[in-house]
């Protein structure tokens, strides 16, 4: 362990610069949308909630898009959305048009569970198609919710705290 001239060693300070690289590269994890291709394979369809991890009683956004073969936005679709759980069915729709290819559906899920969305294109730029589905889970109320802040941000935040207290009482700085 080598000294600065001012009698710091100089591992504390490549513990803190490490500590605040690992501060600033810590992004929020979100769910990345899940891609599959409908039944026949004639497009992909991009699914989501809004939030993540849905809780029983809250308003949540069912995002759907409808990719073309190279995965970019297919306009002008008809589609339809159902839900079941267990077997029940618990929400649908007519069929539906989307001008844009990509939709988003207001759904208040009423209790915690797994609950399976089919979405069913019926046709593609104004004419019909045999129809084709993708089917996605969600697990509503589930505990595998994740925190904006975890405990391993806060050891990071409360070392990073540390460090600079005894950086400064060694380095003989008054903050």
């Amino acid at each position: 362990m080598s000294k600065s001239r001012n009698g710091v060693k100089a591992s504390l300070f490549g513990v803190l610069g490490a500590l605040a690289v690992m501060t600033i590269l810590m992004v929020p994890a979100y769910a990345d949308p899940i891609v599959k291709p409908t039944s026949a394979g004639t497009l992909n369809i991009s699914f989501e909630t809004d939030p993540a991890t849905p809780n029983p009683g809250d308003q949540t956004e069912l995002k759907i898009s409808f990719l073309n073969k190279q995965n970019a936005v297919q306009q002008h679709i008809d589609y339809r959305v159902s839900m079941t759980q267990g077997g029940n069915a618990i929400f649908g729709t007519q069929v539906t048009h989307t001008a844009e290819g990509a939709v988003s559906v207001p759904f208040q899920f009423q209790s915690a569970g797994t609950y399976q969305v089919t979405i069913t294109v019926v046709g593609i730029l104004f004419q019909p198609i045999p129809p084709e589905t993708a089917t996605f889970t969600v697990v509503v109320g589930g505990s595998s919710t994740v925190p904006e802040f975890g405990p391993i941000a806060g050891m990071i935040i409360a070392i990073s705290i540390t460090s600079v207290i005894i950086i400064s009482k060694k380095a003989q700085l008054h903050i």
